[in-house]
């Protein structure tokens, strides 16, 4: 079958792939997984079963090289023509995500009422390249999450679809190969590149070498591993070198020096060489942080004005092509090795991380590393300059680093002073002779500061080789290392160390004090943090400072310093902090004797700069007393850098060892929000451009296991055992945090939770402006592994900062170490706005706070600039000729039964239109969540009745769990708000926050009016109830507002019935094509019993292990659920669980559509547990920003939690006729736990009642 979208194929690729089941060894310790799964070429089948049997019985086991997810590529427009061989006593399958293809032979499932296309002996499956980048492949045999399952244990791959005439060769030998995790591509009339497939996976099934489960070799508790590309580096096995209890040798855990190379690839280039990343998510359960040390890449490759990022949030089965720019060593050509890994930080304490080795010789396979290891050879790329080869000066990185094998690293030489301000090591003669031209204290093997050493910031020019370089030195052949003290060369550094007024110095301490983070007495006696040390000397001291703080006569909060684009910044960290971390219910007492400062973004050298110790560069620390000196270059307005420790990272960072550096454009100037003073540092900040506007700038940095305990030292949500990483502490904002549960202890009624009036302001940061004033939220994720999801009422910023084309937000997700920078210009008027994490446990924890736009002068704020004219407010109701959309709508009580099977929620509370309340009522009605329509420009009046029996209150449960919980009464008021749309905060937000004097909220037996102004097409617009955000939510009392185009109509799918409250609805308007709209609702944390009236806990039945309180309720769309154990009691074949010729279709809903049909699907998140899920429509792409040209075109949207929504517009509509399953891609426990669904595609019949709302119809031909 050739499908309709796809109107030729150039060349058809065969490969036949086979699955096999061997133990795979994921390290030289010998961790392995017993069960292991791979796909693999078959011609390379028995080869490589042989090698890894033979190598898994070596004591210990030992990895075998050649078992490795396995990768294909094709060019762009061939056919693809797989035959899968499945000789395991199973059924199998593989499944494609984002190439196009026949879904009733080639989906690798058996959904709906396709034919089966999963074996237990061979198929043949046909894809279509119709799209360039990286898709991954997968079993669906078995979407389960337990033991027994496929794809937790490795059965996935990926194809790669490269450019047109592309061919790939391998890196070592330059034979052009079939498959493979790194190739160089070629490719006609663009540059040769470098490309990585990097597959990051979790929930490994693990047992040592001795066969047993690993333990954490501190806590003696079990631990985890996460992995890369089949292989795991965790911490555990990198044993600390003293005995010493206290000694957790995080420090030196990723040092080569100590411990030889990671297990996971190393990825390997020369300086320069263009390189992408293909970063395919794999694992089943975690969204994870990928971060790349020393590089960046664009959002958008091809968009100049997209965000550059060096981290980014991947959730299961997501995939992203990250084009490097500049390429391998960046902009300063940084050579060395460049850690990348998952920055949550006990995923990489449990293996999930190595490194990109950036060559500065030509490695010709003769080289071997410091410890004796052989060097692979690398071939040069054919368009690019040849390296240079190694001589006895220059033997290649790292043999002209000096340190010893087995011991750890030196301190980077000339980077650290002591107390006294001496240098404390000095360079060898062979260091110093590999130095760059321009050598300066933490930038000694690359030019880091580019503007200030060349004059060239636009057109950098390489430095000139070291033949050309008059340089002359002995070299001292045996690298021998010297303390300065005993060093000859001693004045080198100081020769070096010369300051210069371009460059912009920053001095640091880093130190410990209480920090105290509300009014309750929540504090952490050991928070550490960094400060300026300008501000230590103007408050005494050290001493009379931490006595200031502790006193709270100082509000500490994470430091904020800036720069402007094309700044070189020093900075010097100097470690006031005592040496160990002590010994309570949260942590075991650890010794913390250096610290690094490592910094995002920015360019650096990272050998010496890199704040870390990472493969066989120095380790960029400063011990107690000592200042490490480290360089940056801002080579433009990069916005929000993060930084934090990188040695001590699972130690540090819940303790509060985190900043931002702002970088600001070229000669943007900061000033202080209260008098106008200018300022270097600061969580607020108003900032001047060039062109004479301003802005208010705040920085807001989240943070979770934050280990606090309360007014009487009680430990707040410590774990079983001391050290364990599972979900301990609470969370914060800015070291501050307002949780509910403190605040319903002084008044019972959720409804007035954020009031001001009832509870005072809130702890956490109010951020101050005026009506207009355009603000910037810098906002950074600093600890320590949660996902959050941060939001504000009544206002929104586009996606991408600098970008017009990309959509409005007004939710973003964010992991540790992501920045984000949301743009706020739309006006707005005087009141009291919330912004808040919208996860169920992140906001009962106290994320959430103010945002206050005065109504008139204030004193202490002054305005962005002398007799501006104010952005005056919306107008407070309707005018006479604007559109006015009228609604009543009503709160009822009802149970919601989410399957045939008799799931339900008894105590169920949802929205509907007021009519239909008498239907609800009598049991006559099929709940689903309210919809309201509206076309841009309409203002909506919506008439809420809470018609709650006020004898039936809302019960209290404490499942699904929430972290410290307290028993209370839940509110029977009710309220409604919508994101995007524009309203008075005073009267309409429907929130009861802040000094707002309104009564915003709706009591049994009342009624309140809103009025809401739709200026913009905004789509879909979650709308929910503010007045018990721990109760109502997860019962579904929530609903959404659908802004559709000028002039729309709204028919119901298949009908000519005018409906504004359809789940399916055909839309039509003037001048546009018509569309099928689906609007789909996620719920993750349902609150359901069985039929039998037995709470059901699918991931307590299904894991072995407690279950965090972000992973308890059931799973979910539009108050429905399909979960696989209702499935299997009546068939148990689990190949068969989505199969409607076996089991009927899903409860969730069926959407159809015909043929080519054009489709937006209305998708978002409004309840309710914080961990984050992800959406695929099997055998359909759409564009991550709808309607940007250069946005990519995914098959999966992941990261998406509580707030999120996303208007997805499938390509080229709908495909061929078939049963498309929509599911989440996390396997733990999403899918089995209800959360999928059927796509019901139909070829088009004249007979279509709605023929002439129905879009284009293709047909497909056979």
């Amino acid at each position: 079958m050739e499908l309709c979208q796809y109107p030729c194929q150039n060349r058809t690729r065969f490969f036949t792939i086979k699955a096999i089941q061997i133990p795979i060894v994921y390290n030289r310790y010998g961790d392995y997984d017993p069960d292991g799964l791979l796909y693999v070429l078959e011609k390379d089948s028995q080869r490589i079963q042989e090698e890894a049997v033979r190598r898994f019985h070596q004591m210990p086991p030992q990895p075998c090289e050649e078992v490795q997810p396995l990768v294909l590529r094709v060019n762009l427009g061939d056919t693809v023509k797989v035959r899968f061989r499945n000789p395991l006593n199973r059924r199998l399958s593989i499944h494609v995500q984002g190439l196009a293809y026949d879904v009733a032979s080639s989906d690798g499932t058996s959904t709906g009422f396709n034919q089966d296309s999963t074996t237990n002996r061979e198929i043949v499956y046909t894809w279509y390249a119709n799209v360039e980048g990286v898709f991954l492949f997968h079993d669906m045999a078995d979407a389960r999450s337990s033991e027994e399952a496929t794809n937790m244990h490795g059965l996935f791959g990926a194809v790669i679809v490269e450019p047109p005439g592309a061919k790939w060769f391998h890196p070592q030998t330059g034979e052009e190969i079939e498959s493979g995790l790194m190739a160089d591509i070629y490719q006609p009339g663009k540059p040769a590149f470098r490309e990585y497939s990097v597959f990051f996976h979790d929930e490994l099934e693990i047992l040592d070498k001795d066969g047993n489960p690993p333990v954490d070799h501190r806590t003696g508790l079990p631990a985890s591993t996460t992995a890369i590309s089949y292989r795991s580096e965790p911490m555990r096995n990198r044993m600390p070198l003293t005995h010493d209890p206290a000694d957790s040798g995080e420090e030196i855990s990723m040092s080569s020096w100590v411990y030889g190379e990671p297990a996971p690839p190393i990825l390997r280039a020369y300086v320069g060489d263009p390189a992408k990343i293909r970063l395919i998510h794999g694992g089943i359960k975690e969204t994870h942080v990928f971060h790349l040390h020393n590089h960046q890449w664009r959002l958008e490759p091809e968009n100049p004005v997209s965000t550059i990022i060096d981290s980014i949030t991947i959730s299961p089965q997501e995939c992203y092509t990250l084009d490097i720019l500049h390429g391998a060593g960046s902009l300063n050509r940084v050579i060395g090795d460049v850690i990348f890994h998952c920055h949550l930080y006990p995923h990489f304490h449990e293996g999930m991380w190595t490194l990109w080795r950036i060559h500065d010789r030509l490695e010709d396979g003769s080289g071997k590393l410091p410890d004796g290891t052989p060097v692979p050879a690398l071939q040069p790329l054919k368009d690019r300059e040849r390296p240079l080869k190694k001589d006895e000066c220059h033997p290649g990185y790292p043999n002209f680093i000096c340190g010893e094998v087995g011991m750890p690293p030196r301190q980077p030489p000339c980077g650290v002073l002591d107390a006294e301000g001496n240098v404390v090591v000095c360079p060898t003669l062979l260091e110093e002779a590999n130095f760059v031209e321009n050598a300066a204290p933490g930038a000694l093997y690359a030019d880091t500061c580019l503007c200030y050493t060349t004059g060239e910031c636009d057109n950098y020019k390489e430095c000139e080789d070291d033949k050309k370089r008059a340089v002359c030195i002995e070299c001292d052949a045996d690298n021998e290392c010297a303390d300065c003290a005993e060093c000859s060369d001693y004045k080198k550094c100081l020769a070096i160390d010369t300051p210069c007024e371009n460059v912009k110095v920053f001095e640091i301490a880093l130190v410990q004090a209480k920090l105290t983070y509300n009014q309750y007495g929540w504090h952490d006696p050991e928070g550490r943090f960094f400060v300026l040390k300008e501000e230590l000397e103007r408050h005494g001291g050290l001493e009379s400072y931490i006595c200031k703080v502790e006193a709270q006569k100082i509000q500490v909060e994470p430091l904020v310093i800036r720069a402007n684009a094309g700044d070189c910044i020093e900075l010097r960290t100097t470690n006031l902090l005592p040496e160990f971390l002590e010994a309570n219910a949260f942590q075991l007492k650890t010794r913390t004797d250096i610290v690094g400062h490592h910094v995002h973004l920015v360019k650096f050298d990272t050998i010496t700069s890199d704040g870390a110790a990472n493969g066989w560069n120095n380790i960029a620390g400063a011990r107690k007393y000592e200042t490490l000196v480290e360089r940056f270059f801002a080579d433009e307005e990069l916005r929000t850098v993060f930084f934090h420790d990188h040695l001590f990272a699972n130690a540090h960072q819940l303790h509060g060892v985190f900043g931002a550096l702002v970088v600001e454009e070229a000669g943007a100037t900061f000033h202080n929000i209260r008098n106008g003073e200018e300022l270097r540092y600061g969580t607020q900040a108003v900032i001047r451009r060039r062109d004479g506007s301003s802005f208010r700038e705040f920085a807001l940095f989240v943070h979770d296991f934050a280990f606090l305990f309360d007014k009487d030292g009680k430990p707040l949500n410590a774990p079983e055992v001391p050290g364990s990483h599972d979900d301990p502490g609470v969370m914060g904002i800015n070291y501050r945090a307002e949780p509910m549960r403190e605040r319903l202890k002084r008044d019972g009624d959720p409804a007035y939770i954020l009031s001001s009036f009832v509870h005072g302001d809130p702890a956490t940061p109010v951020l101050e402006t005026y009506p207009g004033d355009e603000l910037m939220i810098r906002l950074i994720d600093g600890a320590h592994e949660e996902q959050h999801v941060f939001s504000v009422t009544g206002m929104s910023w586009r996606k991408e900062v600098a970008d017009d084309r990309s959509p409005l937000a007004a939710s973003q997700t964010i992991g540790v170490s992501e920045a984000f920078n949301l743009n706020i210009k739309e006006p707005y008027q005087a009141g009291d706005y919330l912004y808040y994490f919208g996860g169920t446990d992140d906001v009962w924890l106290g994320l959430w706070g103010i945002i206050r736009a005065y109504d008139k002068y204030q004193e202490c704020l002054k305005p962005l600039c002398k007799g501006k004219d104010m952005i005056l407010p919306l107008p407070p109701c309707p005018g006479k000729d604007d559109v006015v959309r009228r609604y009543e709508v009503a709160a009822v009580q009802t149970a919601l039964v989410y399957n045939s099977y008799g799931d339900h929620d008894p105590d169920g509370l949802i929205f509907v239109p007021l009519e239909d309340v008498d239907l609800v009522l009598a049991g006559k009605y099929t709940p689903k969540p309210l919809i309201l329509r509206a076309n841009v420009g309409d203002w909506l009046e919506v008439i809420l009745h809470n018609v709650w029996d006020s004898d039936r209150p809302v019960p209290y449960f404490d499942y699904p769990k929430v972290p410290l919980d307290l028993k209370h009464k839940p509110s029977n008021r009710v309220s409604l708000n919508p994101q995007f749309l524009q309203y008075d905060p005073v009267c309409d937000s429907g929130i009861n926050v802040g000094y707002n004097p309104k009564e915003q909220t709706v009591g049994p037996g009342e009624c309140k009016r809103y009025f809401w102004k739709a200026d913009r097409e905004y789509g879909a617009c979650i709308l929910q109830s503010f007045a018990d955000m721990r109760n109502h939510r997860y019962h579904g009392l929530f609903g959404a507002v659908i802004v559709e185009p000028a002039g729309a109509e709204w028919y119901e799918n298949f009908t000519k019935k005018k409906n504004p409250f359809a789940e399916q609805a055909v839309i039509t308007a003037p001048g546009m094509e018509n569309f099928r709209e689906y609007v789909l609702f996620i719920q993750n944390g349902i609150r359901l019993l069985d039929a039998h009236g037995n709470l059901i806990q699918t991931a307590a039945a299904v894991s072995e292990d407690p279950v965090d309180p972000e992973d308890t309720g059931e799973k979910g769309y539009n108050y429905r659920s399909e979960r696989f154990a209702n499935r299997l009691l009546r068939d148990a074949r689990v190949w068969k669980v989505f199969s409607s010729r076996v089991h009927g279709d899903p409860a969730t809903p069926v959407w159809k559509a015909y043929s080519g049909d054009r489709v937006i699907f209305r998708t978002m998140m409004p309840a309710d547990k914080p961990r984050n899920v992800s959406l695929t429509i099997h055998g359909h792409l759409w564009r991550e920003q709808p309607k940007d040209a250069l946005s990519r075109e995914i098959p999966l949207q992941g990261g998406i939690s509580v707030g999120n929504r996303f208007d997805m517009e499938l390509k080229d509509g709908a495909a061929c006729p078939g049963d498309y399953l929509y599911r989440s891609g996390s396997f733990a426990w999403d899918v089995e736990s209800g959360m999928w669904g059927i796509f019901r595609v139909m070829k088009h019949s004249v007979k279509c009642r709605c023929k002439e709302m129905c879009g284009r119809i293709l047909k497909c031909i056979k």
